[in-house]
């Protein structure tokens, strides 16, 4: 009786351990992901800003795109043009963790109010069963559109 007891006991501590190990294995993965989805995004918003800085440089100020009347042709609008054909967004990403395949979306956002000037983004990495990874929002100022009058 003794030693079923503590076959028992063997049993129970050990099937405990195992499950704690296999929580704390999950959580290491899910973890792995989030910071290999945020370098990801990370890698991408410096490109983004590497253009808004280099955006316009040499080039007098466009003062269209400085009184814009609507958001379509003010410098956020610009620089998203800028941005599209410069540094397209890299969408098919490999995980480093099993070859696991992620998609990065970028998705711009021009502003609803005058001066027109600040291009918000939107990053979303998603995993093949289109479950989310990580989103991160950021705003983009053209250095161009600081000169206007």
């Amino acid at each position: 009786m003794e030693v079923l007891v503590g076959l028992l006991v063997i049993v129970g501590f050990i099937s405990t351990a195992m499950q704690a190990l296999v929580t704390a294995t999950v959580f290491k993965v899910k973890g792995q992901e989030l910071s290999e989805a945020t370098t990801w995004i990370q890698e991408d918003i410096e490109r983004v800003r590497f253009e808004s800085k280099r955006f316009g440089l040499g080039e007098d100020v466009n003062l269209s795109a400085c009184q814009a009347i609507d958001n379509t042709s003010g410098y956020a609008a610009l620089l998203q043009d800028e941005i599209n054909a410069n540094a397209p967004v890299d969408t098919d990403k490999l995980s480093a963790i099993g070859n696991r395949p992620y998609t990065l979306i970028r998705t711009p956002d021009l502003p609803s109010d005058a001066p027109f000037n600040v291009l918000s983004l939107e990053y979303q990495v998603v995993s093949a069963d289109n479950i989310p990874i990580a989103v991160v929002q950021t705003k983009v100022i053209p250095d161009k559109s600081l000169e206007c009058p």
